[in-house]
């Protein structure tokens, strides 16, 4: 009997251990979104099976990210993003996972696509544009789901908003999210400049320096330094517009 002892504690032990994690669980798993078939299919085997019903989403989407990383190495596409596209579903509030995946698929994928296609000598430009567009849509999909899930959102519009600016040549959609993102109440100190100078390449100048103008009086005027660099280019703005001396911001006390 004494030698079944430590079997039975260790027994015990497992079962207690089995039915914490259960219960814990349960009031987990309500909070959780839905995997579904179609985003687990690709990439998921029984060991990841396996971990999401043991709770483990985190830690397996960690794993799954770091495969990815290999994958994009080898400049594998589809199974790069597949793998990126899991981890997403299995950690679905990783702000991290949703930028990175949107930037891959949207600034690599095409490249990679041209060369399996002969490279750049022998794609012609019109197809490598084509290609270049079409990934950049898939991207930005990707980080508007990602907007869905993700607890931090700023760097998702900030990425899709590069994306319809170098990728799409978009201008129009481009300003509408580096707008978002510079309204938003963690809107890092550049999205206002750069949404400006988007909004003011895409022809509606005085759209653009009206915006800038108010946002530069209410969100930066008020703040210790007063963003100087950003007045400097209103500055640069009204001489352009010919905007007439009354009607130009008044002069600041550090402006010589």
């Amino acid at each position: 009997m004494r030698r079944l002892a430590p079997w039975l504690c260790a027994v015990f032990a497992l079962f207690a251990a089995g039915t914490s994690a259960e219960f814990a669980w349960r009031g987990v798993r309500p909070h959780i979104p839905e995997i579904g078939r179609k985003e687990l299919e690709p990439t998921l085997g029984q060991g990841v099976l396996l971990g999401i019903l043991g709770g483990l989403r985190t830690v397996v989407a960690d794993l799954t990210w770091i495969r990815s990383y290999v994958l994009w190495e080898r400049r594998d596409r589809a199974g790069c993003e597949a793998l990126m596209r899991a981890a997403c579903a299995l950690d679905p509030h990783s702000r991290y996972f949703w930028e990175n995946a949107g930037y891959a698929v949207g600034f690599d994928l095409a490249h990679w696509e041209i060369r399996r296609r002969g490279g750049y000598a022998r794609v012609p430009a019109e197809t490598q544009e084509r290609l270049f567009q079409s990934y950049a849509r898939r991207g930005i999909e990707i980080l508007e789901e990602g907007r869905k899930h993700a607890k931090t959102t700023t760097p998702l519009v900030l990425c899709a908003a590069q994306l319809a600016e170098i990728k799409l040549k978009d201008h129009g959609l481009s300003s509408r999210y580096y707008r978002e993102a510079a309204e938003a109440p963690d809107a890092p100190w550049y999205a206002a400049r750069i949404c400006a100078q988007t909004i003011w390449e895409d022809g509606r100048r005085e759209e653009a320096y009206r915006w800038f103008r108010q946002y530069w009086t209410t969100r930066m005027l008020p703040k210790e330094d007063g963003f100087p660099d950003d007045l400097q280019r209103l500055r640069v703005m009204e001489e352009v517009l010919r905007i007439r001396p009354e009607l130009r911001i008044p002069r600041q006390d550090w402006e010589r």
